[in-house]
């Protein structure tokens, strides 16, 4: 039942190829209705998602894009695995909106939550502002939850656009703290760290979606975006240091050799890969939230380009006291201590309290005005 009737909507990365964007979409909507209020994702992608996510012929323009249609064909069973996913698990809206549509919506909705993920990062959306709410005229009905830039300081070719489109938010909840320092300096206010809104359910709230995987024997589970080899070789040295086998979520088109190769899992298995693991290896954010819901002894290599995305994966192992799992050298898991999760929970325990309860008061506080 929804609470007094208030139509809330959340705009962020509900299609994309990437396991923790779909997760975290899924967590909020079930977040929002464990507080008791209906909510729908507004049927969106910019121009550059759409180009990065080539998955049927329609979709090819260049000869870029052939090639990545022909070559990369496991992206395509990935897609219809997520499609299906967001289908069977997500409450997304009746229409599909082109950006000059969006405004239409604000006959539809009472709220407007732009988040999680990287829905404020105008360099992966190239100066779309759409995520930062461009649409909605109405400053009441703007709130973000756990939304997140994607770098410690925004490009000086977006600092203007940036600064214009998020300074009548009524609500900045933000998911790093790196985050609330770009909020202070370009608009002056302050704002709540929060939760990504994987964190905001409990792991048992997971079976609803978990699919079981069968695989007999121990293993370690590396998720790799970064296509390190650093990673890779500390990967396979950890599972014949603890005769495990070696299991490769794998999105790229090159193999890891001396373990299987996983190319086209749907976001429930990839839950249960992590649930099951002895070990997780990852330069994935929500590798790194999932291992921590699910208890897992894992660890994580940062990106070491210079244009990179590591505020993300720094603010959340600094928040769970967790940076020693960071990996520097292929031999490093000689010398690590096991994780007491006992400390990590019960900070996970309150941060969950807190970030549910700035979420509900969000909601609330729209309802007055509504």
């Amino acid at each position: 039942m929804n609470k007094d009737n208030i139509r809330i909507c959340t705009i962020t990365h509900h299609t994309v190829l990437n396991y923790g964007a779909v997760l975290q979409a899924y967590a909020l909507q079930k977040a929002i209705k464990k507080l008791g209020y209906n909510s729908e994702v507004l049927d969106y992608d910019s121009e550059r998602v759409k180009r990065v996510y080539i998955t049927s012929l329609k979709q090819v323009k260049t000869l870029k894009h052939f090639i990545k249609y022909v070559f990369f064909p496991y992206d395509k069973e990935r897609k219809r695995n997520i499609q299906k996913f967001v289908d069977d698990n997500i409450i997304v809206s009746k229409k599909r909106y082109k950006k000059e549509e969006l405004i239409d919506s604000n006959k539809i909705y009472d709220l407007f939550i732009t988040g999680s993920d990287q829905v404020w990062n105008l360099r992966l959306h190239e100066g779309d502002t759409s995520y930062m709410l461009d649409f909605v005229t109405d400053m009441n009905k703007k709130g973000s939850y756990a939304a997140s830039f994607g770098y410690n300081e925004v490009p000086e070719e977006y600092k203007e656009l940036t600064k214009k489109n998020i300074s009548d938010f009524k609500y900045l909840n933000i998911r790093e703290k790196q985050g609330i320092d770009i909020i202070k300096n370009l608009i002056h206010r302050e704002g709540n760290v929060v939760l990504d809104p994987t964190f905001l359910l409990e792991k048992d709230d997971y079976k609803d979606i978990e699919i079981p995987i069968k695989e007999s024997k121990p293993y370690v589970l590396l998720y790799n975006l970064t296509k390190s080899k650093t990673i890779i070789e500390f990967a396979q040295k950890l599972a014949k240091e603890n005769q495990c086998k070696l299991i490769v979520i794998n999105t790229e088109l090159k193999r890891v050799y001396n373990g299987k190769n996983v190319r086209d899992a749907s976001p429930e298995k990839f839950i249960s890969y992590i649930k099951n693991a002895k070990f997780v290896i990852t330069s994935s954010f929500h590798g790194i939230a999932f291992s921590i819901i699910f208890n897992k002894q894992f660890y994580y290599e940062l990106n070491r380009k210079k244009i990179n995305n590591n505020s993300r994966l720094e603010n959340i192992s600094d928040i769970f006291g967790l940076e020693s799992r960071e990996i520097s050298n292929v031999n490093d898991f000689k010398n690590l201590e096991s994780i007491n999760y006992k400390e990590v929970n019960a900070k996970l325990e309150a941060l969950r309290k807190d970030s549910s309860k700035i979420l509900k008061e969000m909601i609330e506080d729209c309802k007055k005005v509504k």
